[in-house]
């Protein structure tokens, strides 16, 4: 691989703001289906326009008789009226004195299981006669109504009620509109109870706030970071070499498997093993860094905003917006109960959104503000350090995956790997289910050198409880059975944020080390009292921290916007 061609890092130093649009096609189409959300939300919301805007019960004027309604406040009924722009709403009890207003029933189903009722609302215009007075007047339908407007209740479980009629002589209590050329029914109450809002208008925005909402969560959890987005870009541009097997010195080409560029490869290209110093402890020729060591390209900078971060804000605000909405007007008990629950876990959102966003950025800022030591000049402590995986003095290992001669990875100095069988299987109804389920499984690995191009450092995996290796190197299949490996390799990127020691015990120097070279005395160990949390991962810092977001959308956003969320608890 020609290491003259170079990739200008500096082009993911982002500014201010950085489209960043998802990648792989389970996030383009969690994208395309979001943006039908948002189509879908914009046709509700202008059908709903379209929509007469009834005003809520509780402001409109209560009359006994018709006289009363001339000192009743006409108002501008504004768009969905058709020809009438002005006109006066009110409530009044009366008896129908011609006409059948509501024909109910029920039935059940042909298996005699399930009940449904049904309400058809019969003549469009009726005769009323309000309670305080003998006058008459007549009054229609201003639109078909829906069952609930009926507030008529009836239960299939009982043989008392069959057919059941609101006609001639029954009392009921209307919400009515007057407009210059009659009187329209707006909706009924039966039997003593109220008339029912119409929500009509409100229901189709609220819909549409909804379609929004889930549309923005959608879009903002696949959304990548800008230094994803772009680190992954400069990446592809590089293939891999094959691993290096064996000890310092006396290395051949791996047999096996080579691994496929993935999030946590080189993003420039590494020293193949023909160019790594003989003695695994001593400098490469001249000394120098590899090229991918943040001494030598520094810390990329996030961009400030993403779209991750507008779609979050979109997703608190739609959310918060609907709450309030049915919390506010045309408050019905299952409109409140919905508007209770959904303020309450847009609260739990945020909060979860700020906890995990902050324990991100801490871990990356911890990684970023800790200098990269380079190892010919690293000093006993905590320290961060960045190289190629190359071999211990005792050299690689060469491991059968599952004791198969068929599946053998070489150059491994870390690794895991199971063993998976699909099988499938039935419940009580018949259903069946498949899925892969582990049978055996495998670990294991060595003490390898990290070097930087300075020098070379024994580091012990065992005493990281959770190393990072990435996707995995190899999958085989045959039939119903799997075989996976994850490794970490010679050649191998890793970054490795520990405790560096003096050799001792079982890890002192072997009997012909160069311990005249500082840094072949030391090892690099995991354990948790470096002050921070330790990491070993296979990749460099580009890798490790290119999920980092800016302080702004990592703590600002999500606490203004947890500030936001509590504004329906204030109200």
């Amino acid at each position: 691989m020609a290491t003259s061609s170079r990739v200008d890092v500096k082009s993911i130093n982002h500014g201010f703001f950085q489209f960043t649009f998802p990648k792989g096609w389970k996030k383009i189409t969690t994208w395309a289906v979001a943006c039908v959300i948002y189509l879908a939300a914009a046709v509700f919301f202008i059908v709903s326009l379209g929509i007469p805007d009834v005003p809520p019960l509780a402001e409109i004027s209560e009359i006994s008789t018709m006289d009363e309604l001339e000192d009743v406040e006409e108002v501008n009924l504004g768009n969905g009226w058709g020809d009438y722009t002005e006109g006066k709403f009110f409530i009044i009890e009366a008896t129908i004195v011609e006409g059948e207003l509501i024909h109910g029933y029920w039935e059940y189903d042909s298996d005699g299981e399930n009940c449904s009722n049904y309400v058809d609302f019969t003549d469009w215009t009726l005769v009323i006669s309000p309670k305080a007075s003998n006058e008459e007047f007549n009054i229609s339908w201003f639109e078909p109504l829906t069952e609930e407007a009926s507030h008529k209740n009836r239960y299939c479980d009982s043989d008392y009620y069959d057919d059941w009629y609101v006609e001639e002589n029954d009392s009921i209590i209307l919400f009515g509109l007057s407009v210059e050329d009659g009187l329209y029914f707006m909706s009924v109450g039966t039997e003593g109870l109220p008339p029912p809002e119409r929500t009509d208008r409100e229901d189709a925005q609220r819909i549409a706030l909804l379609l929004c909402t889930i549309s923005s969560i959608m879009m903002m959890v696949t959304t990548p970071t800008s230094l994803s987005y772009d680190i992954e870009r400069l990446r592809k541009r590089w293939g891999n070499l094959p691993f290096a097997h064996g000890k310092p010195g006396e290395l051949v080409e791996a047999e096996g498997p080579t691994r496929r560029v993935d999030f946590n490869d080189w993003i420039l290209p590494p020293k193949p093993f023909e160019e790594w110093s003989e003695n695994g402890y001593g400098e490469d020729e001249g000394g120098k860094l590899i090229e991918e060591h943040p001494n030598n390209i520094g810390t990329p900078m996030p961009a400030t905003f993403t779209l991750y971060s507008i779609n979050g804000i979109m997703f608190v605000t739609f959310a918060v917006w609907l709450s309030s909405d049915l919390l506010a007007r045309h408050n019905e008990f299952f409109t409140w109960i919905a508007g209770q629950i959904l303020r309450i876990a847009v609260i739990i959102f945020t909060l979860v959104w700020l906890f995990f966003a902050f324990k991100k950025w801490k871990l990356n800022h911890g990684i970023i503000d800790t200098p990269t030591s380079n190892v010919r000049s690293v000093a006993v402590g905590p320290a961060e350090l960045v190289g190629q995986v190359r071999p211990p003095p005792t050299g690689t290992l060469r491991v059968e995956i599952a004791d198969d001669e068929l599946k053998i990875v070489d150059g491994v100095v870390l690794y895991q790997w199971k063993e998976e069988e699909y099988v499938c299987s039935s419940d009580s109804d018949g259903k069946e289910s498949c899925s892969w389920k582990t049978r055996r499984k495998g670990e294991g690995g060595t003490l390898f050198m990290l070097h930087d191009g300075t020098g070379g450092i024994l580091v012990n995996p065992s005493t990281w409880k959770k190393p990072i290796l990435g996707d995995p190197l190899k999958v085989w299949e045959w039939g119903r059975m799997r075989w996976t490996v994850h490794a970490l390799c010679a050649g191998d990127p890793v970054y490795c944020l520990g405790r560096v020691e003096p050799r001792k015990g079982d890890f002192l120097p072997e009997e012909d080390c160069p311990t005249e070279i500082g840094n072949a005395n030391l090892i690099v160990i995991g354990e948790k009292d470096v002050g921070t949390q330790v990491k070993l991962a296979r990749g460099t810092e580009l890798s490790v921290i290119s999920n980092l977001r800016s302080t702004t959308e990592s703590i600002v956003i999500p606490v203004l916007m947890l500030i936001f969320s509590a504004i329906p608890f204030i109200w």
